[in-house]
């Protein structure tokens, strides 16, 4: 009777669990609940993505096209894919409902193919016949407007969730947003009476494709509706202008300064009384009522040199000579934690200023090297010769920040309002995170840095030379987007490499390059011994070898012998230590692991048992 008991019991309990378990999964009662032990936390959402997916209005579909049967042989992308997918549908447990995630296949001459090339997504030619790839995504609204993503790269895993976050963003706000221009300089083109309109710089009419591009008069005393501010050049700007700016930014607008000690850009008019008026200009920018207030430190009479980024450029008399004041800054300059400046290569900057604040104050998005120091401006402007630079260059073993994001509180340049007074207007005199941008150099801006350009057939064609458009295209696309874009940064990878292997690998590769380094020494002073015996004999005996070079040459060749024997053997104990970790890691996850486990349930076996004992006996 115990038995049937026992057995019924038994019945009913994995019922209950087999009913529990079919109830939880399909009511998704813990859909949400996860335990992310990733290193880098690649499952665990930004609170800026899931921001904006809780703030999605309208149904959106994400479909993922990806040729599942193209990429059999291409253990990479279908790795990645699988990576995409558990990000994406992450995205759709947050979603809400509205948010709707498609994988597709699309194999070769079908209507799937047909619509991923409708959608503009890149086909990668494969294999020997040529079949097309596709992996990339593709996003709709209730309206049908479309954003894609062409071709997810594996190597750029790093931007996975900003740039899905943003095509989510986008089909959530479909309208175009607008990107004011307060300057005097004509970067957004001007009318003379002589040549008609003239077009402004290339990075400006690139905006315009995808922004409403608005110029705002430097004398505005009102930002108006706009999504971004970019204030280029400021001089001489009115309080009435400055408070206006000041409080566009303490209500939460996002603003872009470029300010230059020495813009080269700018273009004074020659006075006929005064031929050094226009050399001798102020051709300097500032912002420093605003800069004061927030905390930023920005000195107009200084220019920065570098003498590792520094670009050769052409002299009047045609010579190539170095500029330590023009520069090419690379990926080692640029912030590659953050997402405008992950993916450049190269940004010029010409004469630029130096921005510094108090720590935490400043994000940089582009600094120096270490091989820079700090001169006054006044020594650019009757600089003929660049190489007159280098006579007093000495490196201050400092690196300086050109460009950078401004974080935290700000206060405004204005706390009792503009007459310094509490007046009728609402003045708002703090702000709790404020999206600034700050640049200490404004010829980044124009065209004869970053792009040539060419007449082919009558159109005029572009081709850049440096990232200068991609950064500011990078980062109006960011600072135009919700307060939740701009949070997210790149993030972590799932490639994990097998440090401890590279790191052996690495002192045995030291240990070869050291014995190699000690063959061709020994072998250098041998030749040298061997021509110092050939030189000490006469001309007559220059075909004869000396019993003392004989000597040396055997000694040479004992010596190369046992050089040799001592490389193979680096060469093998590199493959012995890598091997001897691999059998420590076999011996711990198949013999060492069952055994504690067996130890520790022999042990409780034990002790059950010796209280059993200790019962019987009472």
């Amino acid at each position: 009777m115990k038995k049937q008991a026992h057995k019924t019991q038994l019945l009913i309990l994995a019922v209950i669990f087999l009913l529990s378990s079919i109830i939880i999964s399909q009511s998704g009662l813990f859909s949400r609940l996860r335990v992310d032990l990733t290193e880098n936390n690649l499952f665990t959402l930004n609170d800026g993505t899931k921001n904006i997916l809780k703030e999605i209005d309208e149904n959106i579909h994400l479909r993922l096209f990806f040729s599942d049967q193209a990429t059999s042989d291409i253990p990479v992308l279908r790795t990645y894919q699988r990576r995409v997918v558990d990000f994406l549908e992450e995205l759709e447990r947050y979603g809400n409902g509205k948010l709707k995630l498609s994988v597709i296949d699309p194999v070769s001459f079908s209507e799937e193919e047909d619509e991923a090339s409708q959608y503009g997504l890149q086909a990668l030619p494969v294999g020997e016949g040529g079949e097309n790839v596709f992996f990339g995504i593709a996003g709709t609204n209730a309206l049908d407007d479309v954003e894609v993503i062409p071709f997810l790269q594996p190597d750029k895993e790093a931007f996975l969730e900003y740039d899905v976050a943003q095509l989510i963003y986008n089909l959530n706000h479909p309208q175009k947003r607008t990107v004011g221009v307060m300057s005097q300089l004509p970067l957004l083109g001007s009318f003379d009476p002589q040549e008609g309109q003239i077009p402004g710089q290339i990075m400006f009419e690139q905006l315009k494709d995808m922004y409403d591009v608005v110029a705002i008069e430097p004398t505005a005393t009102n930002i108006g509706e706009i999504d971004l501010l970019l204030v280029v050049h400021p001089k001489n700007l009115s309080d009435e202008t400055l408070f206006a700016i000041d409080q566009y930014v303490m209500k939460g607008g996002r603003l872009m300064v470029f300010v230059d000690p020495m813009a080269q850009s700018e273009e004074v008019p020659a006075d006929p009384q005064n031929p050094m008026a226009q050399i001798q200009a102020d051709r300097s920018s500032n912002f420093a009522k605003l800069f004061n207030a927030w905390g930023v430190t920005y000195n107009p009479a200084q220019v920065v040199l570098d003498n590792q980024q520094a670009v050769s450029i052409q002299s009047q008399q045609g010579q190539t000579i170095r500029h330590l004041g023009i520069t090419s800054w690379d990926q080692q300059n640029l912030n590659d934690e953050d997402i405008v400046t992950l993916d450049l290569s190269s940004v010029n900057t010409a004469l630029a200023g130096v921005l510094s604040a108090e720590e935490g104050r400043l994000s940089p998005l582009l600094s120096t090297s270490q091989q820079s120091m700090l001169t006054n401006n006044d020594a650019m402007s009757l600089l003929f010769n660049p190489n007159a630079l280098f006579q007093n260059f000495t490196a201050d073993n400092e690196s300086y920040v050109i460009a950078a994001r401004v974080n935290g509180a700000l206060n405004s340049a204005f706390p009792g309002g503009l007459d310094g007074e509490e007046s009728n207007v609402d003045v708002v005199t703090q702000i709790e995170q404020a999206h600034v941008v700050v640049f200490a150099d404004v010829d980044i801006l124009y065209d004869r840095m970053w792009v040539r350009s060419q007449n082919f057939f009558g159109r005029q064609i572009y081709s850049n030379f440096a990232d200068n458009g991609t950064l500011i295209n990078n980062l109006v696309d960011n600072m135009t987007g919700s307060a939740d874009l701009i949070q997210i940064r790149a993030r972590g990878t799932s490639n994990r490499p097998f440090d401890k292997v590279l790191e052996i690998q690495r002192v045995s590769e030291q240990k070869y390059r050291e014995t190699e380094n000690k063959l061709l020494q020994q072998l250098r002073e041998t030749e040298s011994k061997l021509n110092e015996l050939q030189r000490s004999k006469g001309q007559e005996n220059q075909l004869i070898i000396s019993q003392e070079q004989q000597t040396e040459i055997n000694k040479f060749k004992q010596r190369k012998l046992e050089v040799r024997k001592s490389l193979r053997e680096v060469k093998r104990n590199l493959n012995k230590d890598i091997e001897a970790l691999g059998t420590k890691l076999k011996f711990i996850n198949i013999a060492l692991i069952p055994i504690i486990i067996t130890l520790i349930v022999v042990f409780l076996s034990w002790r059950k048992a010796k209280r059993k004992e200790r019962q019987y006996v009472k």
